[in-house]
């Protein structure tokens, strides 16, 4: 209330600066461009272009990929909304152990999920039915982990905590008295569930389906593994494969398309409707008793836990172990080529750490306009600079190939074109960050530093920054986390003798050398661990 009533008293006397509109229009211009090009070069690519992809690849491309995105989605959203349930509103046994197990799995790229289970289930030499051959003396069919099957599966498993914490969020946020109130007009338990406490959640499962589809639609490194073609894998293919550039900015060009129109459905679904729920009056909603259901509920988010957690973590660990014993493989892996396993782990830090730092410096102009100088104008300058998050990876790489190549030939093939495709392509977690941060900070301590004699400048260096530093460190820790993990657009950037640990995964995995992936895909779990743990335990998602 404090910040509503000051923030008026801040625009009437302070005008926005047009320095700090400036810095927050080069930002703007600094994402647009991009993206922009990449769209020019689709709607220009010739017609003879488009009429052949219409005809041989499009229709597909899109059936494939709106299909995986649907079942992804949906799955997703099952599996997530039953696990915050049974963990946030049951006596399940165990649940506060479960709340963080259930949540580690977003520190596991997908890719390497698929990698673990691929190894598994394949059909020919995978582990599960080598040892069904060999228990019941004959082979014994096993679901094949390839195909459209395979990839939603992984998918799915590896997405859920998306789901899953907003959710959980939503879930201790509810009010008791919604659910007193229909019970009072004589609902039962089964229809409380469904008329009134889950539209109640809406939001919160609004927002992980949405991350959950853009993240399918950028995701290639599960598709291409499990050989399922989306337009993320085929633009890759026609980048790197057949170098067609027109071919990929047409086929770019309608995956951005197809990303717009689900933002654009997001929001026309949220903007319907306004949800309130802590309020003076809030209590928490009490927890329900599991009863005869407990035994079940256990096995089931155990079933959860094991296959999305503990099986690639006891996997990974298991061939790392076998990789350092054997001295063969232990060189393979220390070095390759000219290259060291310490600089594929240095490679991956110092350029995603470095992709932080610069999204956070870019965030802040856009975040202190948007949220101190609130407006239509401020508004569309925050949100065109989150559209990055919705654009995939590789459609961001073949801009700036595009771009790089043709205008700023001296970035090609550097390190520093691999940071700048992170930096656009997670910045949009920067910004919310840093705008969260902001929000949360009085602007009276502002004004009563102006008043004091500070400039502009000064109250930013001297007042605002050291107060919101610790919302600054969260967008960072976002921003380094998903770059460390990013796959295709460092597939497609790199230049030659830079390779990161994500991608020495994939190139020892594609050629059939699991046991030495194995090392560097654990240290990159862990890597990304560690400032998962610390995002969950500053926002206090976990009692």
């Amino acid at each position: 209330m404090q910040i509503r009533n000051t923030l008026p008293q801040l625009r009437r006397h302070y005008h926005i600066s047009p320095r700090l509109l400036f810095a927050a229009g080069l930002v703007a211009l600094f994402v647009a461009i991009p993206l922009a090009y990449i769209f020019f070069r689709a709607t220009t690519g010739g017609e003879e272009v488009w009429l052949r992809l219409l005809q041989t690849r499009i229709w597909k491309l899109l059936g494939n990929t709106l299909l995986l995105a649907a079942t992804v989605t949906g799955g997703a959203t099952l599996v997530g909304v039953t696990m915050s349930f049974l963990t946030e509103r049951t006596d399940l046994p165990g649940r506060k152990v479960f709340r963080w197990m259930l949540a580690m799995p977003l520190a596991i790229p997908a890719y390497i999920g698929g990698i673990v289970h691929l190894t598994l289930l394949r059909p020919r030499g995978g582990l599960i039915p080598q040892l069904l051959a060999e228990w019941f003396g004959q082979p014994i069919p096993t679901p094949s982990p390839l195909g459209f099957g395979g990839a939603a599966f992984i998918l799915t498993l590896f997405m859920f905590p998306y789901v899953y914490l907003l959710s959980g969020a939503a879930f201790r946020s509810l009010n008791a008295s919604l659910e007193e109130a229909s019970r009072t007009f004589g609902r039962s338990n089964w229809q409380t569930l469904w008329e009134v406490t889950l539209p109640a959640l809406r939001p919160g499962i609004t927002a992980g389906a949405l991350l959950v589809a853009l993240d399918v639609l950028a995701e290639y490194g599960t598709v291409a593994l499990l050989r399922y073609e989306t337009f993320s894998s085929a633009i890759f293919v026609q980048l790197s494969g057949r170098y067609d550039r027109s071919a990929a900015a047409v086929l770019s060009g309608v995956l951005i398309v197809i990303a717009v129109m689900i933002l654009w459905g997001e929001l026309r679904l949220q903007g319907q409707a306004r949800y309130t729920q802590m309020d003076s009056q809030w209590r928490p909603a009490p927890t329900l008793p599991l009863k005869k259901w407990k035994v079940p509920a256990f096995l089931l988010v155990s079933l959860v836990v094991f296959s999305s957690l503990l099986v690639p973590v006891i996997v990974l660990a298991a061939w790392s172990v076998q990789a350092l014993l054997d001295p063969a493989a232990l060189a393979s892996i220390m070095r390759s080529g000219s290259q060291t396993f310490g600089n594929y782990a240095w490679n991956s830090l110092w350029a995603s750490a470095l992709a932080a730092v610069i999204a956070v410096l870019l965030s802040l102009p856009v975040a202190l306009l948007s949220a101190r100088y609130p407006n239509k104008l401020t508004q569309a300058i925050s949100r065109f600079c989150q559209v990055g998050y919705a654009i995939p990876g590789v459609v961001i790489a073949l801009s700036l190939v595009l771009l790089v190549n043709r205008y700023l030939p001296f970035l090609y093939a550097t390190p520093l074109i691999v940071v700048m495709a992170y930096v656009l392509r997670h910045m949009p977690q920067a910004v919310r960050a840093s705008e969260s941060a902001l929000n949360q900070l009085s602007p009276s301590m502002e004004e009563a530093s102006r008043t004091l004699g500070r400039t502009s400048i000064q109250t930013i260096f001297q007042v605002i920054l050291p107060l919101i530093v610790p919302g600054l460190l969260a967008g960072a820790g976002l921003v380094f986390l998903t770059s460390l993990k990013e796959l295709p657009a460092t597939l497609l950037l790199r230049p030659a003798g830079f390779d990161t640990l994500a991608v020495r995964v994939w190139v020892w995995a594609s050629e059939g050398f699991y046991i030495q992936a194995a090392p560097a895909a654990l240290l990159l779990v862990v890597a990304s661990a560690a400032p998962l743990y610390f995002l969950l335990r500053r926002e206090q998602i976990f009692r």
